[in-house]
């Protein structure tokens, strides 16, 4: 996290987030699920477009059924009330994005995955 450029005094709360989350991830079935081994499973995979974008999705891979998924990982932590309204903000706002990304890869499925909540919010491509 050093290296990355989080100052010194924020480390301790950083390092304790971090574990946190990676935590969440290991305890939640849906996070064991997302980490777990998949054909074709890439993590932070860079891919360019004809159309000259470049994209780096989180995660992707096929699973048992065959289907392709493109997961978004999103640190975001959420304090107080309305989750489902948070997370339904967080879907609304991301989508075109994992919404490209699917077209670049020829997925269907998406998601959202929020390790700091342990939740998921996932939806198919229009």
């Amino acid at each position: 996290l050093e290296r990355r450029g989080v100052p010194a005094r924020e480390l301790k709360a950083s390092v304790e987030r971090v574990a946190a989350a990676l935590a969440n991830t290991l305890a939640d079935e849906r996070g064991r699920w997302l980490l777990g081994p998949r054909k074709e499973a890439t993590t932070e995979l860079r891919l360019r477009t004809a159309a000259r974008a470049t994209y780096i999705i989180d995660r992707s891979f096929r699973d048992d059924s065959g289907a392709v998924w493109v997961v978004d990982w999103k640190t975001s932590y959420r304090e107080g009330g309305d989750l489902e309204g948070f997370l339904a903000n967080e879907q609304a706002r991301y989508a075109p994005q994992l919404e490209r990304y699917a077209a670049a890869l020829g997925a269907r499925n998406l998601g959202l995955y929020f390790p700091a909540l342990a939740r998921w919010r996932e939806w198919q491509k229009k």
